[in-house]
C-alpha cells in the first residue's frame, strides 16, 4: 500500500520536481520555488504536495518547435 503524505520533506519535493535537494534549498534561500512551511518542534521545512504541483504547473514552459520555426521563417 502506498504511504500517504500530508507534507513532503525537501528531499521528497525535490524528487518530485526532478531537481537536487540542494537546488531546492538554494531556491528557498533566494525566495524562489514552491511555498514551504516550518513547524514548531519539527526539524526542517515541509512542502504541501498540492502547492508543489501547482508551483510546477505555473512555472513550466512548453516550447512548441513549430512556433519557433514559424518565428525563424518570418525573420528571414
Amino acid at each position: 500500500m502506498a504511504r500517504t503524505h500530508l507534507l513532503w520533506t525537501t528531499a521528497e519535493a525535490a524528487a518530485f520536481l526532478r531537481i537536487s535537494p540542494k537546488t531546492l534549498r538554494n531556491w528557498r534561500s533566494m525566495g524562489r520555488g514552491p511555498a514551504y512551511e516550518r513547524h514548531a518542534g519539527r526539524r526542517g521545512v515541509f512542502y504541501r504536495p498540492a502547492v508543489v504541483r501547482r508551483w510546477q504547473k505555473d512555472n513550466t514552459w512548453v516550447i512548441d518547435p513549430e512556433a519557433r520555426l514559424s518565428a525563424a521563417r518570418r525573420t528571414i
